[in-house]
């Protein structure tokens, strides 16, 4: 075979899978080394005394506390580094938004990092008006959200050792996320009830979603792939709405344990083979069980779920 063929066939299978994955790739920009190595990195630790803004290298040695009242604003382009163990706790308001050429990346200050390294974010039942966009966040435990009034957004949640993020009886809204390489995708638990849309859920260690202590998630036009247990699991009278999302190639069930199936596109889950597409309407079959209704599963997938990035990246 000569080096033109194995060039052919390589694109060929890459635009297979980008195909298949009912998505278009993430294509989130990075601050350059070379600019970032020019600017002197800046300590922060305790509870902040007044609204701040950070931007630059930022590296937090100790927690760091944002009271209720008080905003914390990241600049575009700017690297927050937490030493080991440490975390960001949000009681105040957090606005860290960047640009898809100028993103956020918000990760480990290991010299080589790895899932778990910082104890993450945790958003208190009190922080008020949270976004997050255009982030890069990694190597964390979590992002633990108990506020209601939290949209993320545009970012990538990668490698975290706990889940990239776990509502806890709080209903914040995730679009246009790529969700990876997570112990879990995203954890519901305690009545939670996210908006859970338009995300790439991909390639986590264990479950896409996992819903626990009767959370409800909306569910809806996402796509959840190649996760290596279920796709979307649920425990203890957990009743997602899931709707219009390709569910493919999972190594458990597309659907375990709860559920409203509506208009999905399932395939290749439970390692049935790519080319087994589920169009049943019993409650449980091949690729999923134990659901409480399925309406309308689809033959072909859906082409609008995935990040959606002619409108937002």
């Amino acid at each position: 075979m000569n080096k033109t063929t194995k060039y052919i066939i390589i694109i060929s299978t890459l635009f297979i899978i980008t195909l298949l994955s009912g998505c278009r790739p993430i294509e989130i920009g990075q601050p350059t080394e070379e600019v970032q190595s020019r600017i002197p990195p800046v300590n922060k630790s305790g509870e902040l005394a007044a609204d701040e803004t950070w931007s630059g290298n930022i590296i937090v040695q100790e927690d760091v506390i944002v009271p209720k009242g008080i905003s914390l604003t990241i600049d575009k382009g700017t690297r927050v580094l937490f030493s080991k163990g440490r975390k960001l706790m949000v009681n105040g308001s957090l606005y860290a938004e960047g640009l898809i050429e100028r993103p956020i990346r918000l990760t480990s200050n290991e010299p080589e990092p790895k899932t778990g390294d910082w104890n993450g974010i945790i958003l208190s039942e009190s922080s008020l008006n949270t976004r997050i966009r255009y982030c890069i966040i990694n190597f964390h435990t979590q992002i633990f959200c108990k506020s209601d009034s939290v949209q993320i957004n545009d970012s990538v949640i990668a490698e975290a050792s706990v889940a990239g993020i776990v509502c806890d009886a709080s209903a914040p809204v995730m679009e246009d996320n790529m969700i990876t390489k997570n112990l879990i995708g995203i954890r519901c638990e305690k009545s939670a009830s996210p908006n859970i849309s338009y995300n790439a859920i991909t390639a986590n260690l264990t479950n896409g979603i996992e819903c626990r202590t009767s959370s409800f998630p909306k569910i809806g036009n996402n796509v959840i792939s190649n996760n290596r247990k279920d796709g979307i699991a649920c425990y203890s009278a957990s009743s997602p709405e899931i709707e219009s999302n390709n569910i493919i190639f999972n190594g458990g069930w597309a659907v375990y344990g709860g559920g409203k199936m509506k208009s999905n596109f399932i395939q290749g889950n439970k390692e049935r083979g790519m080319e087994s597409i589920d169009t049943g309407q019993n409650l449980s079959s091949d690729q999923f069980y134990g659901v409480e209704s399925v309406e309308s599963p689809l033959s072909s997938r859906v082409m609008e779920a995935g990040v959606r990035r002619e409108k937002r990246w």
